[in-house]
């Protein structure tokens, strides 16, 4: 069921990115950010051809969707983000958030969590991450992962070289 929803989702948003139809751009900016948090690569991608900004965030303040994406360990939408303009220099304070990981550019997050996922057993991560206020089922879900180490470690390399270049 899951995955017709998703179908749905994913053909009109295409259908709507190749018929000129554009969306408001607030509206644009919040589903850009609601699906990075989720996860949803292939929204995110759809998005992102539609014109969705890709340096949108949830506040003045707020984290960007690259930030999400990188929490998420999603070198794919990390990828797509930097190729349509993201800046991987922002630096962010995620509102109701606690922990000093989530003030950082995409790039400390990323190797913070590299190393979390390097040190801690997957059994541990969910615990680990609510002592820290970051309970998101997203982010759990993508921790727990068996190629979490894999992925994060995509991220870091792929912010690595965005971030020398400058």
């Amino acid at each position: 069921m899951k995955w017709k929803i998703l179908s749905l989702v994913a053909l009109a948003f295409s259908y709507f990115a190749n018929s000129g139809i554009k969306l408001d751009a607030d509206l644009q900016r919040r589903s850009l950010i609601s699906a990075v948090q989720a996860d949803h690569t292939l929204r995110a991608e759809m998005l992102i051809r539609m014109g969705a900004d890709v340096n949108s965030r949830t506040s003045a303040n707020g984290w960007s969707a690259l930030h999400y994406a990188v929490r998420n360990g999603n070198p794919k939408v990390v990828q797509l983000l930097l190729k349509d303009g993201a800046d991987p220099n922002y630096a962010a304070t995620m509102e109701g958030q606690f922990n000093s990981v989530v003030s950082e550019k995409p790039i400390d997050l990323a190797r913070a969590a590299l190393d979390l996922v390097n040190q801690v057993p997957p059994t541990k991560i969910e615990a680990t991450l609510r002592q820290g206020g970051l309970n998101d089922p997203a982010l759990v879900k993508s921790m727990r992962d068996k190629k979490a180490s894999e992925r994060y470690q995509k991220v870091v390399q792929t912010l690595t070289k965005v971030t020398k270049e400058s």
